[in-house]
């Protein structure tokens, strides 16, 4: 891997007029020389306005368009080819870019691992501990920290992907998959998390259903069978064990069972579906195999 010289932090904000000043001084102390561009989604409050007070580029969305909107605007800016996303809510330590750049030397992706991440709610937690599962069963792989907003990427890989991955807060997310699904190199390193500065723009009911949302796509984008595959055999082992069953205990033979017959055909209909996504699904994914 090419060593780090010049590298851009991207800060996307939105409505972060409270804590952008205190991030934006920490890291202009802290990055010396480094390209700092920050993103104001479409912010309803002094955003804007508090990130000009500093040396910064400083772009404007006409509207919000999502984190990771902000992210790929940031991203096609650039002028390095090492991009450091950094959140503008305070709650990471800028000096904590340096070892993800020096990790960044081994590899396509750095993420920081939360070490003392802190669960907001119950709910929270489970819905993080449950995704993080899922992503775990899709990719088969132990990622340690699947979400955190602190990361480091090689441009002119993670342009590669850019189509791929959404305008959400699930940019995050699809992007650690996206890295590990086409065999590019991770490195983890551990990072502390500080409470954030002002009111976090996070919505249980909002970001849960886009969660699902994100468990949907990321199954029918990379591997559609790894999850239908399941349910399909079930539902047709369902089928002959109920059939065996209805056989040995009528007293007299009326032919195959009308629910047995259901659940073996159902089975079967979700097999043939889960064939069809996954080749939709090879389809698009060929041409970034090879950097397309």
């Amino acid at each position: 891997m090419a060593r780090v010289s010049g590298y851009t932090v991207i800060v996307p904000a939105f409505n972060e007029e409270p804590g952008l000043p205190t991030v934006l001084e920490e890291l202009v102390l802290a990055c010396p020389g480094a390209e700092i561009i920050v993103v104001n989604d479409g912010s309803a409050d002094g955003t804007e306005r508090a990130a000009q007070n500093f040396p910064v580029t400083v772009v404007s969305h006409a509207v919000n368009r999502g984190y990771g909107a902000s992210l790929k605007t940031g991203i096609a800016l650039a002028k390095h080819d090492a991009v450091v996303f950094f959140d503008a809510d305070g709650q990471h330590d800028p000096a904590h870019i340096r070892p993800m750049l020096e990790a960044l030397e081994r590899a396509d992706l750095v993420v920081g691992e939360r070490k003392t991440y802190t669960r907001k709610s119950p709910l929270h937690w489970l819905g993080r501990r449950s995704l993080t599962r899922f992503i775990h069963f899709l990719t088969r792989l132990r990622l340690r920290d699947i979400n955190c907003g602190l990361r480091a990427a090689r441009r002119d890989v993670i342009r590669r992907y850019v189509n791929l991955l959404p305008d959400g807060f699930s940019f995050s997310t699809t992007s650690t998959v996206v890295f590990a699904k086409f065999g590019h190199r991770l490195v983890f390193v551990p990072v502390e998390v500080r409470r954030r500065i002002g009111k976090s723009s996070v919505r249980l009911l909002r970001d849960g259903y886009n969660t699902l949302l994100l468990v949907i796509r990321l199954v029918a984008l990379f591997d559609p069978l790894r999850v239908f595959v399941p349910p399909a055999f079930g539902l047709m082992a369902l089928g002959v064990v109920y059939g065996l069953f209805k056989y040995a205990t009528l007293p007299v033979y009326t032919g195959l069972s009308v629910g047995a017959l259901s659940f073996f055909l159902t089975g079967v209909m979700v097999f043939l579906l889960g064939v069809v996504c996954d080749q939709i699904a090879a389809l698009r994914l060929e041409r970034y195999r090879d950097g397309g």
